[in-house]
């Protein structure tokens, strides 16, 4: 994983005065990286006609990173160099002279097509919403067909994640340094392409020390999947998963279904039927519901609560008040958000992920007394709701989701990037369920499952062809497929060979 912070100005600050990098070193080797990475990404193959890059610059620093990155560029393209703002920062004032000293020309004017597009406009710096004048350029720049790059970030998107409905919407995202939080929210997943993060001339690692950062990037090689390795064992070795099966079977269904799948050496649906339903698979054991709220569910390694559970089913919900119970690693999710009673037994729960959507989420933190919030209200705020939700309840894990997946517990966010709209069906949030409840029934710690849960959940829908035709049952038959590329990956890796 990558750590991920909200803003990289403390750490060029710092960069500046530990490792003297003053007087616009960073700014130089941030150009340099940058048309490093260009020219690696588009070689100039032989005999072929240079392409046109077009960068446009703005009047403060992030200007002055493109105006520095013509400089370097410039026997390598053909260029078009657009000054949109007169320099006004002293490090932009600087690059601007330096361009005339080489009768580098700069133009007003945005070309209507190139071949690749360098947005070095606004910028870190943009606070609130957007003037008409820069929505007006930004809407310019948008109907420019090209490859666009942006410079730090795409110009419309501020720190917060905020994105302007006339953000610059790019191919590829150049972070200077490190990797910014502002990324990573819903809104702007749409906006950035794929994200880069630029050498700065130092090692990253000089780059970001004595930063303790809250927010981390998930990544592919985080994903610790349950494989079967010690011989000597039975079903009881990998855990008995206890599924609650409330008003709408199917949830439950799919959610035991992606439990016994990814590795729970039982799994057990607790009904409201006094006889085990007809249409039930022999795969999956029963209990009644009577049962298990009288009888308590010790018997089980963890268990879900809450996914088509309905919500007046205060019968089953009492399974929650049983003292007993509420150390059972567990996955609470839906419908189980709408229960005031809530608010008591959430304090008492020791090994419990929260699985809500933004509507879900929305009641819980009604719920927990930290806020009466719109889902609009919730979007903009993802990352600071969801550490406070999680300052506030240290012992639970938080799986928040959405386009970028954030799953926090103690003060800490870790965000999974890998999902696609391909999820974006009924039941696929059921399969999520059914995975970490099969984790922690296998004895994986709340956090650890939540984030191996989340990672192969987005990883099995990358499994298909057609991104509209997956469904739920098809994420659960594709999670087979991810023990085998692992194993592939890990033989590239330790080939020496690069993927």
């Amino acid at each position: 994983m990558q750590n991920v912070f909200y803003s990289l100005r403390e750490l060029d600050k710092r960069a500046e005065e530990d490792f003297n990098l003053k007087n616009g070193i960073l700014m130089e080797n941030a150009a340099r990286g940058s048309a490093e990475k260009i020219k690696n990404l588009f070689p100039l193959k032989k005999g072929e006609a240079k392409k046109t890059l077009q960068i446009l610059c703005g009047s403060g620093d992030n200007g002055g990173d493109g105006l520095a990155l013509a400089r370097i560029l410039a026997d390598d393209f053909n260029l078009h160099v657009v000054l949109l703002k007169e320099p006004k920062s002293e490090l932009c004032k600087l690059q601007h002279e330096r361009l005339k000293a080489l009768n580098i020309k700069t133009a007003k004017n945005i070309l209507p097509e190139s071949d690749f597009l360098f947005d070095a406009f606004l910028g870190t710096g943009l606070k609130g919403f957007l003037k008409d004048e820069d929505k007006k350029t930004i809407e310019k720049i948008n109907k420019v067909k090209a490859f666009k790059i942006a410079c730090d970030i795409p110009s419309g998107l501020n720190l917060d994640g905020e994105a302007s409905p006339d953000a610059v919407v790019c191919n590829s995202t150049f972070s200077m340094g490190a990797l910014k939080e502002a990324f990573y929210s819903d809104e702007a997943k749409d906006i950035t392409g794929k994200i880069e993060v630029i050498d700065l001339g130092l090692p990253r690692s000089s780059y970001e020390q004595n930063e303790r950062p809250d927010v981390f990037l998930l990544e592919k090689e985080d994903l610790k999947l349950p494989s079967r390795k010690k011989q000597n064992t039975h079903k009881g070795t990998f855990g008995h998963a206890g599924i609650i099966m409330g008003e709408k079977s199917g949830a439950s269904l799919l959610a035991a279904s992606a439990a016994l799948e990814f590795g729970s050496g039982l799994v057990t649906l607790i009904g409201g039927n006094p006889e085990r339903p007809k249409n039930l698979k022999a795969d999956f054991m029963y209990d009644r519901k009577s049962e298990a709220c009288k009888s308590g569910i010790n018997k089980f390694t963890s268990l879900a609560i809450g996914q088509g559970l309905g919500r007046k089913n205060d019968e089953l919900f009492s399974i929650l008040k049983i003292k007993e119970n509420r150390s059972m690693p567990m996955v609470l999710d839906a419908d189980i958000f709408y229960y005031n009673e809530l608010k008591e037994i959430l304090p008492k729960l020791s090994s419990a992920v929260l699985t809500p959507h933004p509507k879900e989420f929305s009641s819980l933190l009604n719920i927990a007394n930290l806020g009466n919030l719109s889902i609009e209200e919730i979007q903009k705020k993802r990352f600071p709701l969801a550490l406070t939700f999680s300052k506030k309840f240290p012992k639970l894990v938080l799986v928040l989701k959405g386009a970028n997946t954030l799953i926090a517990h103690n003060g800490k966010i870790f965000i999974n990037t890998l999902g696609s709209p391909a999820l974006s069906k009924a039941g696929s949030g059921d399969v999520l369920t059914g995975l970490i409840c099969s984790l922690l029934a296998q004895g994986y710690s709340p956090l650890d499952a939540a984030i191996t849960g989340s990672l192969a959940h987005s990883l099995a829908s990358q499994n298909t062809k057609a991104s509209y035709s997956l469904t739920a049952s098809k994420l659960i038959k594709n999670l087979e497929k991810l023990e085998g590329e692992q194993l592939e990956e890990n033989k590239i890796i330790g080939s020496g060979k690069i993927k």
